[in-house]
């Protein structure tokens, strides 16, 4: 991070704000806590540009590593090379000919973005280090914070307006936390999880709708605050003395609880056969060929880039399924013998601590194993047959989706936002429609293999466009249609070109249940 750098400044005081915020007092400098700050974000990838050799932030670390990288506001800087009609045989050929014209862009700022560093995908956003997917957001240094978000330091997955948020994972409509996960419309919440509804709580878990809680325990409010102002003074004393706190995952030793509980046999009705037809629906529309074979014959292929979903034994004895630890490592803090169902964490969370097991930070930590349970799992709004789906909000037939909302028919993906027919899509995909194997990518129809894309239809093996409509192998273009390896075609022969490699995929798809090419190394060709 650069001290001198005028980003840092404004972020500096925001971050001093947010911590008089959260602590009643200043705890240092930003830069002193750097290390610990992007310990659990996502990794920003860094590679050089193939035009001027500066550095290139890249949201996501997949990318083939010999391709050629360029930053955003370079791609004007020379002509986007286009394919001669000649080059155009088959997919073997096409491929060879744009892997060296290819180039996979990173440092991308859009929109009415300003006093942006070292991050890529934002938009609309100010203020912003070291940060990737960033929309609609203001002091931001944490990795996915959306629509009206600001004041994030050290955060992942806080969005739908959270302010003053440190170190907290997959947090919406929540202000004032610290060291929390799954937490939802939510206020003054310290080293909690899975609450939603909440107020002025600490050390709490599966909580819903409640005010003045530490350990699960409910307190007169003046009790409560004079509770608080102490172990919060605790926690920034131990901030300022090692830089860092633990995270609410680390807190809670890896043991089997002592507590019984009673599983429930009943199993909850889950059909894939909608999803299945939906899959088979979604590849006839891209390909014009039909399937016989289900999804799961293609999921190799379709969690090619995708976090995929894993399934757990809760320590009671039921299914319940958590993000891999491949992408998001906070889940390797996770203590596995705590994890269980949302259904048994909805029984747990009558456990509760004494009124003298809370009577000082350390005194909280050491009984912290009686009452701490951590499920991935919470469904809002009206839901339906969702398969190892953990997160959830008005969505409808889901397999292996990490976060459906306002969604249908979908598998295999990331964030799928108001979408449909959506498979093998992630990490963030909004207004999506008859997609296959897309990511990052907004208002996208019948779209298959693209990538930082936005307002395409009728799209395959695209990176970084905008507004494409009937094309193919496409790269940092815009507005184009009828257009192959970024050349403008005639009608006619762009659809001839086009049957063909669909037909090509098609087979290769079929037969092997997989695709050699994506469009995530596609820059790279046979290298």
């Amino acid at each position: 991070m650069d001290t001198n750098s005028p980003v840092y400044a404004q972020l500096n005081k925001a971050w001093k704000a947010t911590c008089r915020v959260l602590f009643g007092e200043e705890i240092g400098e930003l830069n002193e806590y750097e290390e610990w700050l992007k310990e659990d974000m996502v990794p920003i990838t860094r590679a050089k540009s193939s035009i001027s050799g500066k550095e290139v932030i890249l949201g996501r670390g997949d990318y083939c590593k010999d391709a050629n990288f360029i930053s955003l506001d370079e791609v004007g800087l020379r002509k986007i090379e286009t394919l001669s009609i000649n080059e155009i045989k088959d997919i073997d050929s096409i491929v060879e000919a744009i892997s060296e014209k290819w180039e996979y862009t990173g440092n991308k700022i859009l929109g009415n973005s300003k006093f942006v560093e070292s991050s890529d995908t934002v938009i609309d956003s100010q203020y912003i280090s070291h940060s990737i997917n960033i929309q609609n957001a203001m002091y931001v240094y944490s990795s996915y914070a959306f629509f009206d978000s600001k004041y994030s330091f050290g955060s992942i997955r806080a969005g739908d307006g959270c302010e003053f948020v440190i170190k907290c994972f997959r947090l919406a409509n929540a202000k004032r936390c610290f060291s929390s996960f799954l937490v939802g419309s939510s206020s003054d919440v310290y080293l909690s999880s899975n609450c939603l509804g909440c107020s002025d709580i600490l050390f709490c878990f599966s909580l819903r709708n409640k005010t003045h809680c530490i350990g699960n325990l409910q307190l007169q409010k003046n009790e409560y605050f004079s509770l608080k102002k102490k172990i919060v003074s605790e926690i920034a004393e131990e901030l300022k003395r090692r830089k860092r706190f633990p995270f609410i995952f680390e807190l809670v030793k890896n043991e089997n609880p002592e507590v019984q509980l009673a599983v429930s046999t009943e199993k909850m009705n889950e059909d894939t056969i909608p999803i299945n037809n939906a899959f088979t629906s979604t590849f006839k529309v891209l390909s014009k060929r039909q399937i016989s074979d289900g999804m799961i014959n293609y999921s190799n292929w379709l969690l090619r880039h995708v976090t995929p979903i894993e399934e757990i034994t809760s320590p009671f004895g039921s299914k319940t399924y958590i993000l891999s630890t491949n992408y998001y490592t906070i889940y390797r803090k996770m203590p596995k013998k705590r994890i269980v169902s949302e259904v048994e964490a909805a029984k747990l969370a009558n456990e509760h601590l004494d009124r003298r097991e809370i009577i000082d930070l350390d005194t909280l930590v050491k009984n912290l194993s009686k009452i701490a349970y951590f499920t991935d799992e919470i469904k809002v709004g009206r839901n339906f047959n969702l398969i190892k789906t953990p997160v959830a909000e008005s969505s409808a037939n889901m397999y292996m989706v990490e976060a459906p909302v306002n969604s249908e028919y979908a598998a295999f993906g990331g964030m799928v936002e108001t979408s449909k027919y959506v498979f093998g899509s992630g990490n963030l995909v909004f207004g999506a429609q008859f997609c296959i194997n897309c990511y990052d990518s907004l208002k996208i129809t019948r779209c298959f293999e693209v990538d930082c894309c936005n307002n395409c239809s009728d799209t395959y093996f695209a990176h970084n466009c905008e507004g494409l409509n009937e094309a193919m192998f496409c790269w940092n273009t815009k507005g184009k249609r009828y257009a192959i390896g970024n050349l403008q075609l005639p009608p006619d022969q762009y659809r001839k070109i086009k049957d063909m490699f669909v037909e090509q995929i098609a087979d290769e798809i079929i037969k092997k249940k997989e695709l050699r090419y994506d469009i995530l190394n596609i820059g790279c060709g046979k290298r």
